[in-house]
């Protein structure tokens, strides 16, 4: 009988701690919870439709203009500082780095940000095209000239398709160019052949797509002569100052660009449209020590190094009587993520449109 009863009393044990086994696990599975944090639209409908309202109002009307460029995820973002939703409202556009195969998620955040006016840019650096031909030529030794205009025209083409194929509001031509004093003669020729096939394919997209904004990235000193007329097709044109140090950097960049003008030209009207000058600043990068980039070798009124896209603001909103002075251009403002989210952004966009 004794022994029955510690028989019955060890099974009910078993019993139990599988029981209670059991349960565990099921405490311990980890499930996901959805938790929904409303939005700002979903919170306040009718207060969101006035702001949209008045964004657009801002954007439409006169000021100036704010340019970023944008290092945006090759697959879907995983975190707010790859997210272009993120980025300051008072952003007009926004220049895509990773402008192929953009993600599924990156697409929806295009439509979104629309809403508020913010129109996003594909870029097509040249400088990138060339340098992946060269690479195709150093393995290959055959290949001839006729085989790189081939091959930089294609490769034109592809990225003048993406603006289609993912709805950008437009593109930003980035091309750096080089000085064509003391270039040999077969140097100068395949220089001006090669620029003038690329930016004739350019020409011929704008003529298609005349509702989209075309913007220049670019040394116009460094165009040739014969392509100095097509600057008029170009919405807005950006000066490559992010090196310069100082205000008079950028007054000399700009008074260059008109005189490259006037010496293609001659005794004709200047082809350098002068109502739509962009400058353009970089923000700092933390690895940087030292404080040099993303930095004047200037003070504040504290003493401190003047943040380059701060004084280049101040520079933009100060007149000048013969050419206007539009707006800037910021790149990679993703640095500027975890810097109080954008702090440095939205301070530069104050300097120059003070009720932003």
């Amino acid at each position: 009988m004794r022994r029955i009863v510690k028989n019955s009393w060890f099974a009910v044990i078993l019993m139990t701690w599988g029981m209670v086994y059991s349960s565990c696990e099921d405490w311990t599975d980890p499930e996901s919870i959805d938790i929904h944090y409303p939005t700002f639209e979903e919170q306040n409908p009718q207060l969101y439709a006035d702001y949209i309202r008045d964004q657009k109002n801002y954007k439409a009307g006169e000021h100036k203009l704010v340019f970023v460029s944008f290092d945006n995820p090759v697959g879907n973002p995983s975190n707010q500082v790859e997210r272009l939703i993120a980025i300051p409202d008072s952003v007009d556009f926004v220049c895509l780095n990773n402008s192929e195969n953009l993600s599924n998620e990156t697409q929806v955040e295009m439509v979104k940000i629309r809403e508020k006016s913010i129109r996003t840019l594909s870029i097509i650096n040249y400088e990138s095209l060339e340098q992946e031909w060269n690479k195709k030529a150093k393995e290959n030794s055959e290949l001839t000239e006729e085989d790189a205009q081939k091959y930089l025209n294609e490769r034109t083409d592809a990225m003048l398709a993406l603006c289609d194929s993912y709805g950008y509001d437009g593109i930003l031509i980035d091309y750096t160019g080089l000085s064509m004093v003391g270039m040999q003669e077969a140097v100068l020729q395949q220089y001006k052949t090669r620029q003038q096939n690329f930016f004739s394919r350019v020409l011929d997209w704008r003529n298609k797509h005349a509702n989209k904004t075309l913007v220049l990235y670019s040394y116009v000193q460094y165009l040739t002569p014969e392509n100095m007329d097509m600057l008029d097709e170009y919405n807005h044109l950006i000066l490559k100052t992010a090196s310069s140090k100082n205000i008079d950097d950028l007054t000399l960049n700009v008074l260059m660009a008109i005189q490259a003008g006037i010496d293609a030209a001659g005794m004709d009207a200047n082809p350098v449209p002068k109502d739509r000058f962009v400058a353009c600043a970089q923000l700092p990068q933390q690895e940087d020590k030292d404080m040099i980039i993303g930095y004047w070798n200037t003070q504040d009124a504290n003493g401190n190094k003047t943040l380059a896209a701060q004084g280049t603001a101040q520079w933009i909103v100060q007149s000048s009587s013969t050419y206007i002075r539009a707006g800037i251009f910021i790149t990679n403002i993703q640095k500027d993520y975890y810097n109080n989210t954008y702090a440095a952004v939205r301070e530069t966009i104050h300097i120059m449109n003070p009720n932003k």
